[in-house]
This record gives structure tokens, sequence and C-alpha cells, in this order.
């Protein structure tokens, strides 16, 4: 079948520049799913839902709305969760640019700006991440009403607990503004009901490039393993009895020339069985693989920190690695790619890799139990078949194998996941969390204003269709009382309606892009002391409702509660008429100054490697900890600004270039010449240079502190900053 549909049976639909465009980057087939969207129509500006397995074409179907919305004159729009899958698509769709498309994208940290605003709309096709295109949507850009798509990847991350909301809006405010909606996912429950709310077409597939293969497969009592394997691998009409499955498939793949992807859903667990798997695929390797490997053991020894590499290097050396989100983003690229061209042979992986990371492997091995809240719970169907989809890879693989529940004890628990269906999708929008932050961004925004205007606005949400207008009024009524009381909107009645108007800081705060609650903990904490220290501004940004979670090492942590409750900062304490209020979001103030800790020794230049040590936390968390930090003590200035706070403006500033490059306040000049960190700044404090100016009369001196090639790139790059102050 495939064979016979070309891109040039659709000329007549996707126009000679585009099949031209297509043929140049490598296409020639299309797939069944892209036949059925085309024959839906969706380029004459249908919505359109594509829910089709990996690999089966969808980005395509996205690519090609994109590229027709600039064929007519108009923008595209494509969306997607991660920042990583961003910029790969920028890069991809930037192919275009040969044709006359101008490609950018927008992802950054910040509020945005009305500069980048600007920026943007001089671009043709406009990639983002879903927060940054919510903040974009939020701002009402003058060139919005050129936009003729909004392709949103992911779908199902509509169900999200902590993002599904910030989609729904993306969506809604589309709906609203008449933009073409194109939404694509591999695992939905219910494709039909979210087609509906969107009013679009439904491409619903289950054809993939290869056949994939999932293996049932359960414990038995005496602690072996059963697993019914497919017909054409293996011809036994009875299951075969393995004491280790991931040792079977792992003894297969090094033999065979293909690669293992084991998912489970714990950091310690994945670790472990790194650990665990490392000598099997040691035994096997051959001279041309340790080759590789020891080449790709000298790329991270230069990549990444000293002891992040130091509890990898035995691994890799070994054709091994472990996947989390404790790595630091240079070292998940790193294995990542490794995998794909198969030197590393074992990789184990929390669910995050399958979050649209292009990472498939021909076997995959699923553990469904993890440990939450102190008890043990299966994933969801959703979940299940959202990591079976990344067995088998088109060009390389001539099946995918799913190993289904490899930690169950019966046939009918691996059946359960391999007949079952995807859970519907329900909105997240109702939580309060989510709802105060929307219904003061449509009113800081004037979307809508009036209370019967807010509530219409609001009708047109997913959780309007499922839920029912009259109980999301009522919230929506909770919410607007509550943003009352936090100062971030006034009323006044006009005839026979209500009027609501945010003020000075409920505009900040939907700029910023933070949750009203975060405001109002920051302010009540400026409000205490006059002056403060870095601690309790740390401490302060830390106990926001923004701040991601940590994952800080459950010893570390009670050691650290016991030692912050005897000095508990009680300035911070809210005043009564706000208490309860924080008592119900419950604010975890130990946690704040947990984090407040943390933050405070890497401004005064504590090495990464104690840091991580000390709190029990991995590199990639002090990553996160470190730009959750820079944001929020951002966010901080501007709200102390905004309040005339002159002095916690004037410090908290100043705070936030420390953040961002982990220095005392004396070091924060050398910083900002490119090349020199946080160690090199101080290597040149201690030898006399503290200024740019320094650098330049002490050239030499630089020259002997870091070496010809260093040195001399330190020297010229302070002189361009000197041209230009």
């Amino acid at each position: 079948m495939l064979e016979s549909v070309t891109i040039d049976n659709y000329e007549y639909v996707l126009g000679s520049i585009m099949v031209k465009g297509l043929k140049e980057k490598g296409y020639r087939v299309l797939t069944p799913p892209q036949v059925e969207a085309l024959e839906s129509g969706f380029l004459k500006g249908d919505n359109i839902v594509v829910c089709a397995p990996t690999a089966s074409g969808k980005t395509l179907i996205g690519e090609m709305a994109l590229i027709n919305a600039f064929l007519n004159g108009l923008k595209g729009v494509y969306t997607t969760p991660l920042k990583a899958l961003a910029y790969e698509k920028y890069i991809e769709f930037s192919f275009w640019e040969r044709y006359g498309a101008r490609v950018g994208i927008s992802m950054g940290d910040y509020e945005v700006t009305e500069e980048e605003v600007e920026r943007l709309g001089r671009y043709n096709i406009i990639v983002t991440t879903y927060e940054r295109l919510d903040s974009i949507l939020r701002r009402r850009p003058y060139w919005i009403k050129n936009v003729g798509v909004i392709v949103v990847d992911e779908l199902h991350m509509l169900g999200d607990e902590s993002r599904g909301h910030i989609v729904e809006m993306i969506l809604t405010r589309a709906k609203t503004l008449g933009i073409q909606v194109i939404g694509l996912s591999a695992t939905v429950g219910n494709p039909e009901e979210i087609a509906l709310w969107l009013k679009a077409k439904l491409v619903k597939s289950s054809w993939r490039p290869v056949k994939l293969y999932e293996v049932i497969t359960y414990r038995l009592s005496d602690g072996s393993y059963a697993m019914f394997l497919p017909g054409n691998i293996n011809n036994a009409s009875s299951p075969i009895v393995v004491s280790d499955v991931t040792r079977y498939w792992i003894e297969k793949a090094v033999k065979e020339g293909f690669n293992v992807l084991e998912f489970k859903y714990s950091r310690r667990g994945v670790e472990e069985l790194a650990e665990q798997y490392s000598s099997v695929v040691c035994e096997y390797l051959t001279s041309d693989d340790r080759n590789r490997l020891e080449e790709l053991v000298q790329l991270m020894k230069v990549e990444l920190p000293d002891f992040e590499y130091e509890k990898l290097e035995h691994l890799i050396k070994c054709g091994v690695s472990y996947h989390h989100a404790g790595l630091t983003p240079e070292a998940r690229r790193i294995i990542e790619n490794a995998f794909r061209e198969r030197i590393i042979k074992y990789l184990a992986a929390t669910p995050t890799l399958a979050m649209g990371v292009n990472l498939p492997a021909r076997v995959v091995i699923v553990n469904v139990y993890y440990y939450s809240g102190g008890g043990r719970k299966k994933i969801s169907v959703l979940e299940y078949k959202q990591l079976a989809g990344r067995a088998g890879r088109p060009q390389y693989d001539p099946y995918g194998i799913v190993v289904t529940a490899k930690d169950v004890k019966s046939m009918r628990e691996s059946e359960y996941y391999i007949r079952g269906f995807p859970e519907p999708i329900n909105s997240t929008l109702l939580s309060e969390s989510a709802l105060r932050k929307h219904v003061l961004a449509v009113i800081a925004s004037k979307e809508a204003n009036t209370l019967n205007d807010i509530q219409l606005f609001f009708s047109n949400t997913f959780a309007a269709m499922k839920m029912g207008k009259e109980i999301l009024n009522k919230k929506i009524n909770n919410i607007l009382e509550l943003l009352e009381d936090l100062s971030m909107i006034t009323k006044r009645k006009v005839v026979n309606n209500v009027v609501y108007e945010a003020t000075k800081l409920g505009l900040v705060t939907t700029m910023l892009y933070i949750d009203p609650l975060t405001t109002t903990i920051i302010v009540e904490g400026l409000k205490r002391n006059e002056k403060a220290s870095e601690l309790y501004y740390l401490s302060l940004i830390g106990m926001t409702p923004d701040f991601s979670d940590v994952n800080i090492g459950r010893g570390v942590r009670k050691a650290y509660y016991d030692l912050i409750d005897s000095y508990v900062l009680l300035k911070q304490l809210p005043d009564e008429d706000l208490e309860q209020v924080f008592i119900d979001q419950r604010i975890d103030w130990m946690r704040g100054v947990m984090i407040g800790l943390i933050l405070t020794d890497w401004v005064n230049e504590v090495p990464e490697r104690r840091i991580i040590e000390k709190y029990g936390i991995e590199a990639g968390d002090l990553r996160v900890i470190r730009e959750n930090g820079e944001w929020l003590t951002y966010s901080a200035a501007v709200i102390a600004k905004t309040l005339n706070m002159v002095t916690h403006s004037k410090e908290l500033f100043k705070l936030v270039e420390r953040v961002k490059h982990g220095v005392k306040e004396d070091a924060l000049e050398l910083v900002k010449i490119r090349y020199v960190g946080r160690v090199r700044a101080r290597m040149m404090i201690n030898s006399g240079i503290k200024s740019i100016e320094d650098v330049l009369n002490k050239e030499n001196l630089v020259i002997r502190l870091f070496g010809d090639g260093w040195g001399k790139k330190i020297v010229e790059e302070a002189r361009k900053m000197k041209d230009i102050i």
C-alpha cells in the first residue's frame, strides 16, 4: 500500500512548493495516518486530532500544516512540552528557510518581554514550549491575528496534573480566536471527546512502521519468569521460563546487535538496574565495542562535571547507563545519542524519557509498579502504552518487542496492559491552583473583564464540557473572591454587571507567569524585614508553589528538617487574615528554608560536589534548583520594584546574578566576561584581578593563570566588553 501512496499523488493538495521541499528532505512515501489526514482536508483549515502510534508520521502532519500556513501568508506555531524537543523541532523546521520561511524559537526562563513579542512577530514559523506559548498568548500580541495554525505536540499532556491546564488554555484561546488546531498524540483514551470539544476531525490509526509484539510476562512463585514469546521469534507454543528476564534480553541483544531499554519509576531503581546488569553486558563486548565506549568515556570526561562523570564512568565502559532527571542535560544528551547509535547496549530509564524524546529500542521492558505516598501502586494503561511506543526503530528493527509488566505475578495482570485501552483524559483546570492563575490572566489581559464575559470565556474550556458550566461558574466565583483577598484584582458594579480589573500587583504577577500565591508569599515576606539576608530571600522563594519539587535524600532531609526546626524563620509566617489561606495551600516552610540553604551555599561558591553530597541531591537537581532560584529571585526583584521597595529590589537584582553564576558579590563583574565562570573568577580575584580593567592591565597574569588558549580568549572578551562600555 505504502509504495503506491507517494507525495506526488497528493501534489494537488500539498502544492508544488511543499512537494519539492518534502522530497528534498527525503520524503517520498506517505504513511496511512498522513494519507488519512490529507483526505480529512486539514490543509483547508479544519481542526484535526491525530491519534497514532510513535513513528507513524504525526510530526510531518504538523509540519505540513505549518508550511501550508506560511505559503498562504499566515504564521504557524508549533508547541511541545520540553525545551530539548522545542530546540530539536526548531532545527528541523529551519530547513524551510531555504524556501523563504523565517523560523524562530521562544523558550526563555523569564517573562515574555515586549521586545521578545516584537521579535517573534518577524517569523513565519514559531516553535515554543507550552508555558512560553501560554505566556505569549496572554500578551495578546498584535501579530496573533496572522496566526493560521497552532500545532500541539503530545496532546495527551492535556490530562497531566501539573501542566495539562496550560495546554487546555492554549487550546481554549485558539478556539476563541478562530485559529486552526492540529493535536498530535500516540496515546489518548478519549480522542473522540477531545475532537468534539475542539470541533475537530479525528484521525485515529493503529498503523506502525514496524510491527509491535507485546510479550506477556510474569513472575513465578520460585522467582523465575514466564514469557510468551511471539511465534516468529520463538516457535514454542508454551511460555519459556527464564531466571532473569532482563539478562535474557541483554544476552540476545549484544549477540544480535540491538539494544534494550528498561523503564522503572524511581531514580534509585534505574541506577540499581544499571549496576546490576553492567557486568552482564561487559561479558559480551567486542574490542570494537570497547574502543567506541572508551571514546564516549573521554567525551563525558570533558563535557560533564567530575562528580557526575565519576558516577557514570564504570557503567559507560561496560556499555550500560541509567537516565533520569537527576542527570544534567549534557549527560542526558550524550547518553541519548550513544544509545541511538547503539554504543550503549542497555539503558535503564525513568518514564520521563518517553515524553517525545526520539529514543526507540528493539526491546523495551516495562516495570509497572511504583511507590507513592507510602504504598505500592501501578501505572495506568495510558502510561504503559506511551512507554511501549518506544519499541521498534523504523530503519533498523524488523519489529519491536515490549516485555509487558515484568514485575507482576500473574498472566492476568500482564494481559490487563496488553488488552486494555488508555484511560480517558480529564481536565485539570478546575484545581484551585490552576484556576487562580488563569482567571487572573484572563482579567489582566482584558480578554474578559465582566463576570458574564469571564464565565463565557471559560465556558469554551474542556473543563466546562466535562464538568458542566454550573460547577465551573461556582469555582470561578470562589477564585474571584480569593484574588480580591490577595489584592490581585478589584471589582466595581456597572449597571447589572460586575467589572473586574487587575491591580498593579495582579498585572505583574501574570506577566511574570507566576502563581498569585507566589506573589503573596513574596510580598508578605518582604514586608516583614526592611533589610534581609540572602538566606531569607532564598528561603522565601523556596516556599512558593512555583518552586519545582526537589528530590532531596530522605536521610538528609530529616537531618536538615531537625536543624531548620530549631531556628525556623518565624517572621515569614503570614498575617492572621492570610494564615488559613496559606494553611489550605499546604505551604511547606521547612522545604523552603532547605532550598534556601542549598542556594545560599551556591551563591557563596561552595563547590558543586560538596553541595550535592551535603544535601543528598544529584547534579541535575542542583541545575533545576539554580534555574528556579534565578527565575523566582528575578520575580521577587520585579515585585519589589513594582511596590517601590527600593532596598529589597536592589538587593534582589544583585542576587539574581549571583544565583545565575553561583558567585559572591565581588565576582559579579568578572563572570560577565565570556569563558569566566565561578571557579576562574575566584582564581582571578585571589590573584588580584577584580575587574574588567584589571584583566586588561594584567593581561600576562591572566594568560599565566589559564594558559595561552583560554587566557587569550578571556582577555579578548574583556577587550570587547571594554569597547562596548
